[in-house]
């Protein structure tokens, strides 16, 4: 199985995101981990070349500041767009969200919480 060099986890609940981070660091198959409270501060990273990209972005919808359709919107613009693997992370079970999570080609999936490691080799998998 690949291993993933830099992952960014993109959410604003603190809990889900210690729980996640601890749960990364015990797969083999995670290096670096980096968590966000809100998509700007990564928008400003991806934006600059001169920063590595991540190999996978684990992603929130509703957040402070912008939320996840709007970082989605704003990453869609970036000129290496295609190499960005953007996975939606939700408790949402609306279809309307699964739905519009397609019509970005950043997002890869759409994966609802809580994440368990079965989710996580799947992820790896497809990227």
């Amino acid at each position: 199985m690949r291993t993933v060099d830099l992952t960014y986890i993109i959410d604003d609940d603190k809990i889900f995101v210690f729980v996640l981070k601890k749960y990364l660091e015990k797969n083999d198959n995670f290096n670096k981990v980096l968590d966000f409270k809100n998509g700007e501060e990564v928008i400003n990273l991806l934006s600059d070349e001169n920063n590595q990209l991540p190999d996978i972005i684990l992603l929130d919808i509703n957040m402070p500041v912008i939320d996840g359709w709007q970082f989605l919107e704003q990453i869609e613009k970036l000129p290496h767009k295609e190499k960005l693997n953007v996975f939606i992370m939700s408790s949402s079970i609306d279809a309307n969200d699964i739905e519009k999570s397609k019509s970005f080609s950043t997002v890869k999936d759409f994966i609802s919480k809580p994440i368990n490691n079965e989710k996580l080799n799947k992820l790896i998998e497809s990227i």
